[in-house]
């Protein structure tokens, strides 16, 4: 049996997450739904990110043993033919043996989006949390720093049980781009709810109702009600998987 990886972008608004779930649309069992037309996959599906429900990927990565109805190049083409519009695989080539789209990566990069226009926009309206008003990108970007390096983030996380909260954050920043400001992060792995509830902590930051030295508080408190409101699903994306 062949290894296949497989990169994925999606939009998640119309899926209860990517996991298969009984009798919820999922981005899995659609993907599987379509691979039963040009594949035989003779493993379960693995994927890099378990994305939560509404949640956004432009770089997801799955893997699977079994065999292609078309060569690897062409097989983006003959897959995406069985999905609907907002799954598209973007890419599909052999892996070794003991590639792992989950267990290989080294690292995930998120990126979530905030609106900062006068008023919402349809436009954004499924891939961005709009805010009305404004924010402060420095001040935002001075409390993310504080994350960079090995933390327990029990504070920004909501814990699953026997599941560790440690995690290490390779890269951080705020950025701003017309009326888009954007929050990223490049971590070895995620925590549950991790970069939803540090988004809404530094949404406080920039509203003006924490200081950065509060932020940093609330980090080292371990204890998530110190957390600010967990941000909604829509404005998060999963933008790569590095290995």
């Amino acid at each position: 049996m062949t290894n296949y990886k497989l990169i994925l972008e999606y939009d998640g608004t119309d899926y209860h997450g990517l996991q298969r779930q009984p009798g919820l649309p999922t981005i899995q069992g659609v993907l599987e739904k379509a691979l039963e037309q040009v594949a035989s996959v003779e493993s379960p599906l693995y994927a890099a990110g378990r994305t939560d429900a509404g949640v956004h990927a432009r770089g997801q990565v799955v893997n699977f043993f079994g065999s292609l109805k078309a060569p690897p190049e062409k097989f983006p083409a003959a897959v995406n033919a069985f999905l609907p519009p907002d799954i598209v695989v973007r890419c599909c080539e052999e892996a070794g043996e003991g590639f792992n789209a989950r267990s290989s990566a080294v690292g995930r990069e998120y990126i979530y989006y905030i609106h900062l226009g006068d008023y919402p926009s349809p436009f954004h309206r499924r891939f961005t949390y709009y805010y009305g008003g404004d924010l402060d990108g420095d001040k935002m970007g001075r409390a993310l720093r504080a994350v960079t390096g090995v933390h327990d983030f029990a504070s920004f996380c909501r814990r699953e049980e026997g599941r560790p909260t440690v995690r290490e954050v390779h890269e951080a920043e705020v950025w701003r781009w017309g009326e888009i400001l954007g929050v990223r992060v490049k971590a070895n792995a995620f925590a549950w709810m991790m970069m939803r509830m540090l988004c809404g902590s530094l949404l406080e930051v920039g509203r003006g109702k924490w200081s950065v030295d509060y932020f940093q508080q609330a980090l080292g408190g371990k204890d998530n009600s110190l957390s600010g409101p967990a941000l909604p699903a829509q404005g998060l994306v999963l933008e790569k998987v590095y290995y």
